[in-house]
């Protein structure tokens, strides 16, 4: 915690003035829209003179030195009681650590409670303002969890806010590739590796919030999940995380103190996995999302990474018309190879290790066989109209990666040739060629004849 305070620049704040020139306003420039900033007036301020021969004095009155003393104490201020006991005065000005009383503040804010008075101011634009504000010595900080910056002038106290909140990150691949943006290809079946990284920011002390959402087409492996590289029970609650799987939504909440213990750039890294079923959506660089939302405070975050998986038409024509009656697998090589298992549903087919189904063309809309990554395949048939030879050889589907339509795949079956029966045409052509010889004989012999007489 001291390291990530020590990185910013203080929190505390003196607005001075004279008489009634002193204008009591504080601006927080550069701020985050949306949080709540917050003014504590921590003691009162009184000044006389100027420049070398200015005097001043911080102090509390007996009762806010009841109330609000020994937290300022514990901050490292110092106090003298007046010989009546009806004020507090500081005496440490000059050795005062402005450091470690941010600090120590910081992680008490519930023991300053309204102090001597507070105002906040939400973020807008870039900015929020502190109006007509008593004089005083204030200490200004934000929900975001980070001190501000206070500098002052005469009339008008500059807040710099200094604090970033975390980021997130999602990534996801299919194998032992690195990690990538995405989209990957893959099978259905196939498992998918998720990574969320979560860059912590400067002054970050209060919880972080991570709701990942799947679509349909994914299942969450139970157990698969890990908090950087350690395995964490799906229902894990410990000092430092809190994780609820439900369906297909994970949310883990890392607790304030956990958060508050992180020096700015730490990183919290999730792994987990999932299963792509048969619900995944073909055809689409956006169809298998995968989202994670990161709240902390008032800000929000999201990042998504998506899976592509693709599909095939199939018709079965004579090569003009329709051909009912064909029945093929699928396989991954020309010859030999293996086969790759499908399941069939109201869609038609799709990829599943434990199916068995031949692929069955059974209409001139063809059939669908989906839910695989982009490669090479081959069809064998394995069962033919009658009257039509079996393919000699696989038909071959290639797949491209980016599709967005189904291939469409023609498998042609030409009729075979009719052979002759015994005692059919098989003898009859000969008598008919013999007849015509005889009397092709005939007609010569009597033309020679008549030539001769």
């Amino acid at each position: 915690m001291m390291k990530k305070l020590l990185a910013l620049v203080l929190a505390l704040a003196m607005v001075m003035t004279v008489g009634a020139a002193f204008a009591a306003t504080i601006e927080v420039q550069n701020v985050i829209d949306d949080e709540t900033y917050t003014a504590y007036k921590i003691l009162n301020y009184t000044k006389s003179g100027t420049g070398d021969n200015a005097a001043y004095s911080y102090y509390l009155t007996a009762d806010e030195y009841a109330s609000i003393g020994s937290v300022l104490v514990e901050a490292g201020f110092a106090f003298t009681a007046s010989s009546d006991g009806s004020q507090y005065t500081v005496n440490n000005a000059d050795t005062f650590d402005p450091a470690a009383a941010a600090e120590y503040l910081g992680a008490h804010l519930a023991d300053l409670g309204n102090a001597l008075g507070k105002a906040t101011a939400t973020g807008s634009g870039g900015e929020a303002n502190f109006d007509n504000l008593a004089e005083g010595y204030y200490f200004v900080t934000s929900s975001a969890g980070s001190l501000c910056a206070l500098h002052g002038d005469e009339d008008i106290a500059t807040v710099v806010e200094k604090n970033t909140i975390p980021t997130v990150d999602k990534k996801e691949k299919t194998s032992a590739e690195d990690y990538s943006d995405g989209p990957v290809d893959a099978n259905i079946g196939d498992t998918v590796h998720y990574q969320i990284v979560v860059t912590d920011g400067t002054g970050t002390n209060t919880a972080i919030t991570l709701t990942d959402t799947m679509t349909d087409g994914l299942d969450y492996t139970a157990g698969s999940l890990k908090i950087n590289g350690d395995a964490v029970a799906d229902d894990a609650d410990t000092d430092d995380w809190k994780v609820t799987v439900s369906g297909r939504t994970i949310t883990i909440v890392f607790k304030d103190a956990y958060v508050a213990s992180l020096d700015k750039d730490a990183t919290i890294t999730v792994t987990y996995d999932a299963t792509i079923n048969e619900n995944a959506v073909v055809d689409s660089a956006t169809g298998n999302e995968n989202k994670v939302i990161m709240e902390y405070s008032e800000q929000s975050q999201e990042d998504k990474v998506y899976v592509e998986t693709y599909d095939f038409i199939l018709y079965k024509t004579d090569g003009t018309n329709f051909l009912d009656g064909s029945a093929f697998r699928l396989y991954d090589a020309e010859t030999g190879g293996n086969e790759i298992k499908l399941s069939k549903d109201n869609t038609g087919y799709y990829k599943d290790a434990s199916g068995d189904e031949k692929i069955v063309v059974d209409s001139e809309n063809g059939v669908n066989v989906r839910g695989l990554a982009p490669g090479t395949y081959y069809l064998e048939e394995v069962d033919v109209p009658d009257g039509y030879n079996k393919l000699s050889a696989r038909e071959t589907v290639t797949i491209t990666s980016g599709a967005t339509a189904p291939v469409e795949v023609t498998v042609v079956n030409q009729a075979g040739a009719e052979l002759p029966s015994t005692g059919g045409m098989g003898t009859t052509i000969f008598y008919v060629v013999g007849g015509l010889l005889i009397i092709g004989a005939a007609v010569i012999l009597v033309a020679r004849r008549k030539a001769h007489e």
